[in-house]
């Protein structure tokens, strides 16, 4: 569910603008746990900054040069659509649940017209081409898997250069990293069910992984080919069939681990992402529909096929030496993604201090796992208004009856720091300052605002003074030239000094009124655009409380005042400098003039055009998406010709019923080609007699004419000919060699099978 929906049950905090008191009879006196942003002093720190630094994240190098590629691409789209709001990237998450519901109900369409069988199944596909809406939803079911691939990988991509998975976050880490590993492969089984040229490859392929890693691969072969003589292929559809089901009954287990853990999940993106997709959807589906490829035939090597190659990639690579490769990058690319919460640690940008505050250790603050400080209560200053517990958007804090009688308060929040991600969001919830992270005192955020101050008009004392506040995504790319002294702040007789924080949501909203008080001429925050926030719902969070819909909000007595927001891409910082307020008739006096509340608004009014750019974009990848399912690739395997030698049971030869002495000693297994030998394997005749598996084996033989023979022969001289046959093979020809019995083979050229 969307943030917004939940917005009317969330506003139950105490807002101190609107509260009512009775009138007092005698001068007030504030109580110490009363102690607004407002009323607080300066605690004359010199390690203010530099405490309030240590609230922040120092990103790693690799995680920032990711998010340049990513933000490298996105800005182009931004700029086409004319709105963040648009950009689909950043609902990949949301878009991934939503492509799951609509794979899975067209599975469940398709799945009341299919049967089972290597002909019945294949049948039943090519089938679904006569009827309109079958044909429809197969199409669909495709295009949605491959699109939930792809947006699961966009996601994961994201989460990866915002370091989003450590600490309480390795859940979802870890969860999303083995969910698309099972979409994968709930994927490769569906091209599975199809029996057509492309499941054939899937069938080599599985016995190859089986013939390499496990000593299944001859059974499996055996019980393939024996079902299909028996007419009961339908066994070997069916467990298929409830492969793929199963994979995706997990899948949406896994998606409901990764997600409900969250407080306030979102399980849909926003309607014009949903309305946008089924549209495109069905749109691909009418204009390109499915091609039926070709049936498998065991007999012949597939030769070229046209492959998905978000599912398929690795058919080329299917009996070539440089699978191994493909294979162990991807197992070590994924075993690292599953221990990265572990092995990359976080890293504050100050120095853990190490003193105890509030009868608290540093362990209870700084974990092992993540050296950034969390969130703590000054329990005297808790009024127990629940207005952190509503934001958090972890679950960290919690509202519990307070104990004793020595406040006039009945609640107090309580931080469970294993929870925490050390957003800052709950400290800019609390308008009496009885939230913080670690040890620093809150007023270090303010003495922090007024060093900055103090710097710009000594530095231009002539000149306006903007205070830009921004987040550490930003202060890592966009804004670090200008924090670091390398860039120019000085811009229209305006000087600037830009503040850093964990994330806008940090930012007390009053204490934004308060700096201009203290001699700012502007303040403006910069933030990330809406669901594009490292903390989830810090910016939104900030946004509704400048715009006074959520509390704390902006005193009426500031809402007028020169503060205004900015919520944009991190490489966009200097554009966000930029941006003029937005201006609007004043009726008294028939003038334009700054509208400061319309100017921190998160989302502007949108014109068609963006919607129209916007879903032509999404077309567009789909489109691309659609070229990369079916491309035409030539198998260099199929350049071969083979010889598959199957024997299902090694005791049936030597059936004690036929006239001949049991075998002793070793029994060699010959291929000979015009009498040539190309194949020889010498067992032990017990272990023939009581082998438990089949025996499969493959050779490659060259083409053409050929008079082949495959045989049994003991110590004494004893052959058993279990092929003898004259056979034209041609390039991608499959000649199988399936003993089942000696009945098949009896004529071996006038001559007795047994010799």
């Amino acid at each position: 569910m969307s943030v917004n929906e939940h917005e009317p049950e969330l506003n139950k905090g105490v807002d101190p603008e609107t509260a009512v008191t009775p009138p007092p009879t005698s001068p007030p006196k504030k109580h110490h746990h009363e102690i607004t942003w407002d009323d607080i002093d300066r605690s004359n720190s010199p390690t203010a900054e530099a405490e309030i630094r240590g609230w922040e994240l120092e990103p790693r190098p690799w995680a920032v040069f990711l998010e340049r590629i990513a933000l490298a691409i996105e800005q182009p789209a931004n700029k086409l659509i004319g709105s963040h709001q648009l950009n689909p990237i950043y609902h990949t998450g949301t878009i991934a649940a939503f492509l799951t519901l609509i794979v899975g109900a067209t599975g469940m369409y398709l799945f009341l017209f299919f049967h089972y069988g290597y002909t019945e199944s294949y049948e039943s596909v090519v089938g679904y081409n006569s009827l309109f809406i079958a044909r429809t939803m197969r199409a669909i079911h495709r295009f949605a898997s491959d699109a939930l691939v792809i947006t699961t990988l966009l996601h994961a991509y994201r989460m990866l250069f915002m370091e989003r998975f450590r600490g309480p976050r390795w859940l979802a880490w870890v969860t999303g990293v083995v969910l698309t590993a099972v979409i994968w492969l709930a994927g490769v089984t569906g091209y599975w069910l199809v029996w057509d040229i492309r499941s054939q490859w899937i069938t080599e392929w599985f016995i190859h992984l089986l013939e390499q890693f496990t000593p299944w691969s001859a059974a499996f072969v055996a019980k393939m080919a024996t079902l299909g003589l028996e007419g009961n292929s339908w066994k070997v559809l069916l467990v298929i069939l409830g492969s793929h089901v199963l994979l995706f009954l997990i899948t949406v287990g896994f998606f409901y681990v990764h997600i409900m853990r969250l407080k306030r999940p979102k399980w849909y993106p926003p309607v014009q992402w949903m309305i946008g997709l089924i549209a495109m959807l069905l749109l691909a589906a009418f204009i390109f529909p499915l091609r039926n490829l070709a049936p498998a035939d065991l007999s012949q090597l597939p030769q070229t096929v046209n492959l998905d190659l978000i599912f398929l990639f690795f058919v080329p690579f299917i009996g070539q030496k440089s699978a191994i490769f493909l294979w162990g990058g991807l197992i070590v690319v994924t075993a690292v993604s599953l221990i990265i919460p572990w092995i990359s640690r976080a890293r504050s940008k100050g120095t853990p201090p190490t003193a105890s505050t509030n009868g608290k250790t540093q362990d209870d603050v700084y974990t092992g796992n993540c050296p950034l400080p969390r969130v703590q209560i000054i329990d005297e200053l808790c009024t127990g208004c629940t207005m952190c517990a509503e934001d958090c958007p972890y679950g960290a804090l919690e509202m519990i009856e307070r104990a004793g009688n020595h406040s006039q308060h009945k609640l107090i929040a309580v931080a469970n720091i294993n929870k925490c991600v050390s957003c800052g969001i709950c400290v800019g919830s609390c308008e009496y300052t009885a939230v913080t992270l670690g040890h620093t005192p809150p007023v270090s955020l303010w003495d922090t605002t007024l060093l900055h101050l103090q710097k710009a008009q000594a530095s231009a004392p002539h000149s306006q003074v903007r205070l830009v506040y921004t987040c550490d995504r930003h202060a890592a790319i966009g804004a670090k030239p200008y924090m670091s002294g390398d860039a120019d702040l000085m811009a229209a007789d305006t000087a600037v000094e830009v503040i850093s924080v964990p994330c806008v949501g940090t930012i007390p909203p009053n204490m934004t009124g308060r700096a201009l008080q203290a001699g700012a001429d502007e303040v403006q925050i910069i933030g990330c655009p809406a669901d594009d926030c490292r903390n989830r719902e810090g910016n939104f969070w900030e946004e509704r409380r400048l715009t006074r819909r959520r509390v704390p909000r902006l005193k009426k007595a500031y809402n007028n005042e020169p503060i205004t927001a900015v919520w944009v891409a991190p490489n966009e910082f200097e554009k966000a400098l930029h941006t003029q307020p937005v201006r609007s008739l004043n009726e008294e006096t028939s003038r334009e003039e700054p509208n400061y509340p319309a100017s921190r608004r998160m989302f502007p009014p949108l014109h068609w055009r963006s919607y129209v750019i916007a879903f032509a974009l999404l077309a567009a990848i789909l489109l691309i998406q659609i070229f990369l399912t079916d491309i035409p690739i030539p198998a260099a395997a199929a350049n071969r010709t083979m010889a598959r030698i199957l024997i299902p049971d090694t005791a049936v030869p030597f059936n004690p019923e036929l006239t001949y002495s049991p075998p002793r000693g070793n029994v060699e297994l010959r291929l000979e080609l015009d009498g040539e030998p190309v194949y020889s394997q010498t067992l032990p005749a017990d272990e023939l007699l009581t082998r438990q598996d089949a025996f499969y084996v493959e050779q490659e033989i060259s083409p053409g004419d050929h008079h082949v023979t495959l045989t049994l022969r003991d110590e004494d001289g004893n052959r058993i000919v279990l092929y003898n046959e004259n056979v034209t093979l041609t390039i991608g020809d499959v000649l199988r060699l399936n003993y089942f019995g000696p009945e098949p083979n009896l004529p071996c050229d006038d001559t007795p099978c047994i010799e």
